[in-house]
């Protein structure tokens, strides 16, 4: 139970360090690409720059969530049953 709760916090650490080293080297990617001289290439790297951060953000969350159902185990649960199909034509009407 206790490595389990270390393996939660460590987690949740991480991913908050990951996200947060993301977006400080996005931030400092962007001041970088707008501070560039030329037109062509400023608008190529505004927007390599919102494709890159996407991915990376996208990662994070990512590592994040798979992490978080690995460490808890959620991943072997059963599928819970689908709703009853009902259809509106077979109900009675007032």
């Amino acid at each position: 139970m206790s490595g389990k709760i270390f393996a939660c916090v460590t987690a949740v650490i991480g991913a908050a360090a990951l996200t947060l080293a993301t977006m400080i080297g996005l931030v400092q990617g962007t001041i970088l690409a707008v501070s560039i001289a030329n037109l062509s290439l400023r608008i190529l790297a505004v927007a390599t720059d919102i494709l890159f951060g996407t991915l990376l953000l996208l990662g994070c969350i990512y590592l994040a969530t798979h992490l978080a159902v690995h460490i808890l185990g959620v991943g072997q649960a059963d599928f819970p049953p689908l709703p009853e199909d009902t259809n509106r034509a077979d109900l009675p009407k007032n």
